[in-house]
């Protein structure tokens, strides 16, 4: 199941990467046939003009070639006499031409090697308009721009719609990644109490015990308990945040002493001293707070800097004001953040590593969960760390009120 997990979005990206060279020979082959066209039609507007020129010189030399075949009474039946008519000046012949053939014009130089000269006249040659083939030219051009800008206005949106439909492939791979990472965390943390409180109950079931021994498996199981009430109750949790229904109830509380309460029970959950815990709080500070939900953020904190953090350890709790702001930091020596994982660490089931290898246990909830508790009190939650090795320091900002 893992493998064809992995193996999917590589059949995916595949695909989405074959349809885009696709898509880019279609605009690329687009972009050939209007040149392809372009030059075409230029061709035989030319072609048109130059068979206009050959008609314009036909026009002329039929009307000097005509013959006159009139019957004169002078001479006698059946006789014929070929008369050529009277010529006319090259002037009105030139407009004559240039009249009926708006393409060419009558010049007194050769344009082209195939111009025609004039017959009768050996001085002027019929050639093409030099302003048409110049607008003729203008507009090919313009057609090639317009064409150009179109392509490239089609490039830019196949070239945002495949990045979009890219970061859009990413995230499904994520989020597959995650879930997959999720369901194995969850059947690692459901597995290893029950197994522990099977062992426990067949122990108690099946051996005799003196009452220490009893009372010693009981703590036990009620520790396995206690964590998979932990990880249910992490679960109904981030349902209710993604539903936006945390219900809170805030009241005014006194920060220093309920900080303290946290962190020394924390301290003594964990075992105690096991965090090497500072605090530094400063009195007189109050805000509106759910006292539990809040403690839960503390306590997932506190959490990550106890599993994340090589023995002896060494975690600092600050709480301060910060004009009308209350500023809690939880900082520790662990093994620290890269800089590019600490964009995704509150996103939900995210961790970092894979869960095939990871020796930590954990879900990727308890982030998560931290970012809805405090943004449903108002306030922000923000990581940061030099990187690896250097330790990680979590900021929780939220709203104060006066004594």
């Amino acid at each position: 199941m893992a493998s064809h997990a992995l193996q999917t979005p590589r059949v995916e990206r595949l695909v989405f990467w074959g349809v885009a060279a696709l898509l880019l020979l279609q605009v690329g082959f687009w972009i050939s046939v209007q040149f392809r066209e372009s030059n075409r039609l230029l061709a035989a507007r030319i072609a048109q003009m130059r068979a206009a020129r050959a008609e314009a010189w036909q026009f002329d030399s039929m009307g000097l070639l005509r013959i006159n075949l009139p019957r004169l009474p002078s001479e006698g039946p059946g006789v014929v006499v070929g008369l050529l008519p009277d010529t006319r000046s090259l002037e009105d012949r030139i407009r004559a031409i240039e009249a009926r053939f708006p393409e060419v014009v009558v010049v007194k130089e050769p344009v082209d090697l195939d111009d025609p000269v004039l017959l009768a006249d050996q001085t002027v040659f019929i050639t093409l308009r030099r302003e048409l083939l110049e607008r003729m030219e203008d507009e090919r051009i313009g057609a090639l721009i317009r064409a150009s800008l179109q392509a490239l206005v089609l490039l830019a949106a196949v070239f945002l719609g495949l990045t979009y439909i890219n970061r859009k492939l990413n995230t499904e791979m994520e989020v597959m990644l995650r879930q997959r990472n999720f369901l194995a965390s969850v059947t690692h943390e459901l597995k290893t109490p029950i197994a522990s409180l099977r062992v426990w109950m067949e122990t108690v079931f099946d051996r005799p015990l003196e009452a220490d021994q009893r009372s010693r498996i009981r703590a036990f199981m009620d520790g396995d308990l206690q964590r998979l009430a932990e990880l249910v109750g992490n679960l109904l949790e981030v349902a209710r945040a993604e539903a936006g229904r945390l219900e809170l109830s805030l009241e005014a509380v006194d920060l220093a002493p309920w900080l303290r309460r946290v962190c020394e029970a924390m301290d003594q959950r964990l075992g105690s001293g096991a965090l090497g815990l500072r605090l530094d709080v400063a009195e007189g500070l109050r805000a509106r707070i759910d006292p539990n939900y809040m403690g839960s953020v503390v306590e997932n904190l506190l959490s990550n800097a106890f599993k994340y953090a090589p023995v002896p350890r060494e975690t600092r709790v600050t709480l301060d004001a910060d004009g009308e702001d209350i500023v809690l930091v939880v900082s520790d020596r662990g093994h620290g953040i890269a800089s590019k994982d600490l964009p995704r660490i509150f996103q939900r089931f995210s961790r970092l590593g894979d869960e095939m290898t990871r020796s930590v246990p954990g879900t990727g909830l308890g982030l998560f969960l931290c970012r809805e508790i405090v943004r449903a009190h108002g306030g922000e939650i923000r990581a940061s760390s030099r990187g690896t090795g250097c330790g990680t320091t979590f900021t929780v900002r939220f709203g104060r009120v006066a004594r």
